[in-house]
Order: C-alpha cells, then sequence, then structure tokens
C-alpha cells in the first residue's frame, strides 16, 4: 500500500521499460530545465487526489489482470482498453464514478508523458455507462444547527477530548469546511503545511469579535491556502467561544495543532476524522439520527446560512464554493427557495 505522496507520485510515474521514451525524441533543452517540468507537473494534483489516482489505477490494473492484458499493453493504454475497463462498470456505478477512475488512467498519462487516447467512443461508452448506472443513493441529510446543539448538550465538557471535537464540529460547520482541511490524518504525526495550527487562528476582525481561520492547505487551492470567516454566534454554537474554550482546555501552544487534545500521558494528539466522527455519531445516534460522513458538515453550514436569509451569493463565497458545486450540494431547497421566489411581482 503506497501511503505517503512521495509514493504515489513514483507509482503513477512508472514507465514499462519497453515505453521509456528515447532521449533524441526529447527536445534539447538542459537538464535542469526537465527538472523543473517534472517539480511543477508533480505539483499539479492536490495530495488526496494523487493518494485518489493511485486506487484507482490499481483498479485499472487488476481489471487488466482479470482480462490477461499483458503489462506492455496495459499503459500506454488503447482507446479500445479504456472502453473495455469503463463498460466493466456498466450497470454497478455511477457514470461520474467511472470517470474518477478513467482520470487517475489520463493523470499517468500526463506525467509519463505519453499521448491519452480517450476520444468520441470512450465518451459515447461514458454515456451509455451512466444511462445504465443504477438508481442513487438518497444524499446524505446535511448537519443541523439542532445536531450542533445536541453536541452541545451531550458532549463532556471536562473531558478535553470533547471540547476539541465540538470545536472542530462548529468550526466545519459555520466555516462551510472540508474537514481534511482541519484534522490531521495521522494523530501522532503533524503536518503543519497541511492542517492548521493555534496561530493560524487570527485576532478579533470585526466590531463582535468574528475571526478568521488561515487554511494552509485546501482542494481547491492547494499550498496556497485560504481563509475562512468564523462568524460569531448567538448561544453553545458560536465558533469562537468554542475555539476559546478548546484551546483553553487543552492548554495549546501557538505552534500546535489547532484541533489536538491532552492525552491521559499529558502529551498532545492530533484529532483524526475517524475519532471526531465517531465521537459525533455516537451522540447523534442516541436521538435516532443516521451515521453521517465528513461532508455532512461543509453541506450542513451552508444549508443553515441559506436557511437564516443569508444571501446565496454571500454563502459562496464564504464557504470556497465552485458555481457548480454550490448548487450540487444544496439541501432544503423546498426550504431555501420560498422567500426568494414566492408571491413575485405586483398583486393583481
Amino acid at each position: 500500500m503506497l501511503t505517503t505522496e512521495a509514493d504515489a507520485r513514483t507509482f503513477l510515474r512508472s514507465l514499462p521499460p519497453s515505453f521509456q521514451i528515447a532521449s533524441e525524441l526529447l527536445p534539447t533543452i538542459s537538464v535542469a530545465a526537465h527538472a523543473r517540468i517534472d517539480v511543477a507537473i508533480q505539483n499539479a494534483w492536490a495530495r488526496s487526489t494523487m493518494e485518489k489516482y493511485v486506487n484507482n489505477l490499481a483498479h485499472f490494473h487488476a481489471f487488466c489482470d482479470t482480462e490477461s492484458i499483458p503489462h506492455h499493453l496495459r499503459l500506454p493504454a488503447s482507446e479500445f482498453l479504456l472502453c473495455a475497463f469503463a463498460a466493466s462498470f456498466a450497470g454497478t456505478h455511477a457514470g461520474s464514478t467511472v470517470e474518477n477512475k478513467l482520470s487517475a488512467v489520463r493523470a499517468w498519462h500526463i506525467l509519463n508523458n505519453r499521448r491519452y487516447n480517450g476520444g468520441l467512443r470512450l465518451n459515447y461508452v461514458l454515456k451509455g455507462v451512466e444511462n445504465l448506472a443504477p438508481d442513487s443513493l438518497p444524499p446524505r441529510p446535511p448537519v443541523t444547527l439542532e445536531m450542533i446543539r445536541f453536541l452541545a448538550e451531550n458532549l463532556d465538557f471536562t473531558n478535553p477530548f470533547d471540547c476539541c471535537v465540538f470545536a472542530a464540529a462548529v468550526v466545519a460547520f459555520w466555516g462551510q469546511c472540508r474537514l481534511g482541511e482541519l484534522l490531521s490524518a495521522t494523530e501522532r504525526s503533524f503536518d503543519p503545511e497541511v492542517t492548521p495550527v493555534v496561530s493560524h487562528v487570527g485576532p478579533s476582525c470585526t466590531r463582535g469579535g468574528s475571526r478568521t481561520l488561515h487554511l494552509p492547505n485546501t482542494k481547491t487551492r492547494g499550498k496556497k491556502g485560504d481563509d475562512v470567516f468564523l462568524s460569531r454566534q448567538r448561544g453553545a454554537a458560536d465558533p469562537v467561544d468554542a475555539l476559546n474554550a478548546h484551546i483553553a482546555a487543552n492548554h495549546l501552544l501557538p505552534g500546535d495543532p489547532l484541533f489536538s487534545y491532552r492525552a491521559r500521558s499529558g502529551g498532545i494528539l492530533a484529532l483524526t476524522k475517524r475519532k471526531f466522527l465517531a465521537r459525533c455519531n455516537e451522540v447523534w445516534s442516541k436521538f435516532g439520527l443516521p451515521r453521517l460522513t465528513g461532508h455532512c458538515f461543509r453541506i450542513g453550514g451552508t444549508t443553515e446560512l441559506l436557511l437564516a436569509g443569508v444571501p446565496p451569493d454571500i454563502v459562496k463565497l464564504m464557504g470556497r464554493w465552485s458555481s457548480d458545486a454550490f448548487l450540487r450540494y444544496w439541501r432544503a431547497l423546498h426550504r431555501i427557495a420560498p422567500p426568494y421566489v414566492e408571491f413575485l411581482g405586483s398583486q393583481a
């Protein structure tokens, strides 16, 4: 199993010996120029994307194993092989899922400077796969403000771990954040270039005391990072109060992971997505609620702001949404839309 970004990039850059590009076919530029190309293209994808590509490329090789495709005929892949791979998911997977798997194969070709042979025929195969896709499961419900209040009322705030969980929950909710932008992948090894530290919380920036949180690495902006606006709220669901209480309870220093907690030994452990979701779902299950995933916080915060009457363009800006995704993930449209569209025009 490939566990690091470097492993993933090495795996994706692997060319069969028979397909090594002859040096005389390459432009006669300096070694340094070639090296700069390699550095640039290897940083074109986010770490999380590379990890998914490794898994999906493994699926491609598994398909080739099943079909007894010789290794030297797999990559670079012919359009016929790409079509066969895509068609193998007809009736079992959504078209978007299959396109994601093919994106990994395409990435291999890009990284290895090989022509990708996906063309018109592959496009039509993908259309057929989409038409044959099984009915999709209903979308998971978003986290709601009531669910945040359930956490506030049922977590143990004398427990440093629970203080950390609640702070992460309200920041993810009001900040419309992806959990991968907030939480560490592992509890004992932490990368401050990927997830925030305490010093990334900015000072008060409004009269009400709202703050910004700098995310050092995001899905859409990569290592450039982005800022999240944490607006003050009334009651227990206030993200600023929750952060202050968490930082104090866990005696965190400026360089500590923002979402970390004191272990019984006194050391610091970073909060992981798995432990965070397990604790939240443990609380919510007592109220008969279904198990939710990390993305439910992001769409939950979006939905709550829209229901509160915040203009959609402001919500979109605060959540760092691209236009298509923003519309796709809206929930409770029957409650969001009426204030904007009912009883339009003058009275007859």
